[in-house]
């Protein structure tokens, strides 16, 4: 919050130009709507948790769920026409909202455009408040499932262990019993060639 207390007492309206945004969470070319949205919710949060008004400008078609000129949830979302109009477009939101607006863009012709009456803010700096807390959650939850994963794993070398002798048991028992066999069989091969010698001789 102590980032954007430097704009205060005036009302603060972030003008956050969310092509450069995408830009710089590695999101370059074509976004899925579905990213585009996931990206419009973090900037939801953001607004909430900073207590601030947000407008969110992107480029192309607008979204389905997010109309040009709406609310999405706590902030507003607008739509250059196109990639060429984008800097235009962001400059002139920013230009109309007044002294409280704050430009946040990485772009540099939207920078110029907007002008030395506009309040800037680099995409680089806003991410600093943006990413806070975003990801912590995340992390926690990735430990614990190693953890969790850790304990799974210990637990099974005992049972493997265990299993082992007992196959060894097995197997020197298994090897014992043909040789007993084999004695008995070779004393009755004896025995008949013994007999059948004696049925000669009579």
């Amino acid at each position: 919050m102590g980032l954007f207390n430097l704009f205060k007492p005036a009302r603060t309206v972030l003008v956050v130009d969310v092509v450069s945004l995408n830009e710089a969470t590695g999101q370059k070319g074509k976004i899925p709507p579905r990213n585009q949205l996931q990206m419009l919710r973090r900037l939801a949060r953001f607004a909430q948790r900073e207590k601030l008004e947000v407008i969110a400008v992107l480029t192309g078609t607008p979204l389905n769920k997010a109309p040009a000129g709406k609310k999405f949830e706590e902030i507003t979302v607008l739509y250059s026409k196109s990639p060429e109009d984008h800097a235009k477009f962001l400059a002139k939101t920013a230009q109309s909202k007044g002294a409280g607006a704050v430009l946040i863009t990485s772009n540099a012709a939207t920078e110029k455009v907007a002008g030395n009456g506009v309040k800037k803010m680099r995409i680089s700096t806003f991410r600093k408040a943006f990413d806070t807390g975003s990801d912590e959650g995340g992390n926690g939850g990735n430990d614990r499932s190693e953890g969790g994963n850790n304990r799974s794993r210990g637990n099974r070398p005992p049972r493997r262990r265990q299993q082992k002798p007992r196959n060894k048991d097995n197997d020197n028992n298994k090897k014992n019993e043909p040789k007993a066999d084999r004695k008995p069989k070779e004393n009755n091969s004896e025995a008949d060639a013994i007999n059948e010698l004696i049925d000669l001789v009579d």
